[in-house]
């Protein structure tokens, strides 16, 4: 298909442009590129935290941030400076302003603005640039601001239905879409979850001459094992060696998935990276995965951000995040009663969403976090109502509907927020917390 994200003029060229004015950037990096529907920013955040460990500087782009823009652009894990921020956004300045006269439907956009920063950021000279670049792709793929790069690997999670209206009505025109970041013989670690997805997938790699590395065949998942509120362990299986009893600090068996894509990146860099001007090729191994899973934090995915009163934060926004939160919720974390606040955009599955998570709330709390694709939490009443037959308590601020919960949790109770990432940073906003 060629769906076109909504402008008529919708492509790389803009994006190109921009970068060619910025010096292009890019094309020094070297780069793993993640795409997916559910998890590519878990498994972004873990091969960059793998990278650290085995002692490379590493960029990190993702989206999108929970309270400050800085957040999407990082260098071994500290957030770009905001006066970098400002210093890079000068560089660009005129030629977007210039653009903007010309054709304001022809000028570079917001995420492809900050796409440009983060590249350049990561290029710049010693010491702020870096050895290695992870990129999380905004949305799609094909079309994707990221998808100017040829990356030294290409990385797809799970692909399920989300952005209908810009990606295709189908699985299969999504998945299309998603393998759109796949490069002439560029290596591609793959989990996409359906037999649908993966068809799509396995055909993109032989039309490029990808070698294709599948969790489930080349890389498994040997066990799993949730620790409640804790985390999981698990032992995953390479064509290159066993990983025994893995800890990770982040709720829900997929996330041993997530792992397994991340683990898979590192094999294939540490065969196929060669050596760099300053160190020598990737050594890698099981006890340095163990080391960076020690340190590895991915706010607002099933994050226990209380204990008193338990409290869950998360940022699913589909039908597969939200499935799997209900099923983490049900395994791995005790309650006597689920307090659930809930706000989700008006451009979602609504009706999927709501079937995954209601049945497990025994109070409901919909609110809206005032982003303005939020549904009006009346709105989300009336699903509720049409769905179920069941009254849900409406509280428009995000600050009230946390007290609400909190005023109804009782010991044992688990209150749980989520629905969309913009949520979850106005709640940690409200809590004091940082992301």
């Amino acid at each position: 298909p060629d769906n076109r994200y909504r402008l008529p003029s919708f492509n790389l060229e803009r994006v190109e442009r921009l970068l060619a004015h910025a010096g292009s950037p890019q094309e020094g990096l070297k780069v793993v590129h993640v795409a997916g529907t559910k998890g590519k920013g878990s498994t972004a955040v873990m091969i960059a935290r793998f990278l650290e460990e085995a002692g490379y500087r590493v960029g990190l782009f993702t989206s999108p941030h929970l309270i400050r823009l800085e957040e999407r652009i990082k260098i071994n894990g500290d957030t770009i400076p905001r006066e970098e921020v400002c210093r890079l956004l000068g560089r660009l300045k005129d030629y977007v302003e210039g653009e903007r006269k010309r054709d304001i439907n022809d000028s570079p956009t917001f995420f492809e603005i900050l796409t440009a920063l983060g590249l350049m950021y990561f290029s710049g000279p010693t010491p702020a640039g870096v050895d290695w670049a992870v990129l999380e792709v905004g949305m799609g793929g094909r079309l994707d601001a990221t998808n100017v790069v040829t990356p030294r690997v290409s990385v797809i999670t799970e692909i399920g239905m989300d952005h209908t209206e810009f990606l295709g009505a189908t699985l299969r025109q999504i998945a299309l879409e998603k393998a759109g970041i796949i490069k002439e013989g560029v290596p591609v670690v793959s989990s996409p979850g359906s037999e649908e997805a993966l068809a799509v997938v396995e055909e993109r790699c032989r039309e490029k001459g990808a070698p294709h590395y599948l969790v489930g065949r080349d890389i498994e998942v040997t066990s799993v094992k949730g620790i409640p509120l804790e985390g999981v362990e698990c032992n995953v299986r390479t064509w290159a060696r066993e990983y025994r009893g893995l800890r990770i600090p982040l709720l829900g068996n997929h996330q041993a998935r997530n792992c397994a894509c991340a683990l898979g990146v590192m094999e294939v860099l540490a065969e196929v990276a060669g050596p760099l001007p300053s160190q020598g090729s990737i050594k890698w191994s099981e006890e340095m995965a163990q080391r960076a899973l020690n340190h590895l934090r991915c706010p607002a995915r099933i994050e226990v951000v209380s204990r008193e009163p338990l409290t869950i934060l998360d940022s699913a926004h589909n039908v597969p995040s939200m499935r799997a939160l209900a099923e983490t919720l049900k395994r791995d974390v005790p309650f006597k009663r689920l307090i659930l606040v809930l706000g989700l955009a008006r451009d979602k599955d609504i009706d999927g969403i709501l079937r995954e998570i209601i049945p497990l709330a025994d109070e409901l709390i919909l609110t809206t976090s005032g982003y303005p694709r939020a549904a009006g939490p009346g709105f989300l009443g009336e699903k509720v109502m049409g769905l179920f037959g069941r009254r849900a308590l409406v509280v428009g601020k995000v600050e009230g509907a946390i007290e609400e919960a909190q005023r109804l949790a009782r010991p044992g109770d688990c209150i749980c927020v989520t629905g969309s990432f913009y949520l979850a940073g106005r709640v940690m906003e409200v809590m004091g917390l940082s992301p």
